[in-house]
């Protein structure tokens, strides 16, 4: 049997080069960004589509962090992959800050202010690079600094039509899919420490599914797989290598 693709994938704030260390690390794998700019209205049910249509075809192990965990679910309930894992992202809510932007996104008025104004790179780096905004979701503030925000962040919102796209995925969140539908081989690598996204989103999972595995990355916020790469890596490729599914160099 042909080793699985691994297809990393990522969601709102962060850009495809936020798993760059853990592909390195593990030595195969390819990174995707889940906004999609020529079909800004799609939101993640669209991106469930698409992905959906890749796991039909080749034999698949998505990953998937953050606001990209409803369109992996998603896809995952249309065609099932391999495997699927799910590293700190919303499964039954979003944490306040996305709720409060999807709630706006939502709303006329305010999703056209947000996509041309409140997205524009200027703003929104600024706001992601503060304390309120992405030194929450490490342990280590100074990891996300200027230059790190900019290029994990900036590439989704450098144009217009990605930025209606980012406000398109956030509306598309109001409604997220029941995880409890799914029946492929489910690894959960959850950072032990996330307020966003606590353990107990994992543990609603594992006990929802049956044979479901629950891996707790010790300390681990939000962004672990940016702060911690190489513990993500080496837990993913044990699972995977316990499974049989060790990937593709």
């Amino acid at each position: 049997m042909t080793a699985p693709n691994i297809r990393f994938l990522t969601g709102p704030p962060f850009d495809r080069a936020f798993f760059r260390p853990v592909i390195e690390r593990l030595g195969a794998g390819a990174a995707f960004s889940v906004i999609d700019p020529e079909a800004s209205e799609g939101g993640w049910q669209h991106a469930a589509a698409r992905m959906a249509e890749m796991c039909a075809t080749e034999r698949t192990v998505l990953v998937a962090h953050g606001l990209a965990v409803p369109a992996a679910i998603g896809a995952a309930l249309r065609c099932p992959p391999a495997a699927l894992v799910l590293v700190n992202g919303p499964v039954r809510s979003l944490d306040p800050i996305t709720a409060g932007l999807s709630a706006a996104s939502a709303t006329p008025v305010l999703n056209r202010a947000l996509g041309e104004i409140g997205l524009r790179p200027g703003l929104w780096l600024r706001w992601l690079r503060s304390s309120a905004g992405l030194r929450r979701a490490v342990v280590n503030p100074y990891v996300m600094d200027r230059d790190t925000v900019a290029a994990l962040c900036g590439p989704l919102v450098e144009t217009a039509p990605g930025r209606r796209a980012v406000v398109s995925w956030f509306a598309s969140l109001r409604q997220l899919p029941d995880v409890r539908g799914l029946t492929c081989p489910v690894l959960l690598l959850w950072g032990d420490a996330d307020p966003l996204y606590p353990p107990g989103e994992a543990a609603f999972v594992e006990a929802a599914l049956e044979g479901a595995s629950h891996v707790a990355i010790p300390g681990g916020q939000f962004a672990h797989p940016e702060e911690r790469p190489w513990e993500l890596a080496d837990r993913l490729g044990a699972w995977l290598q316990d499974r049989g599914l060790s990937p593709r160099s």
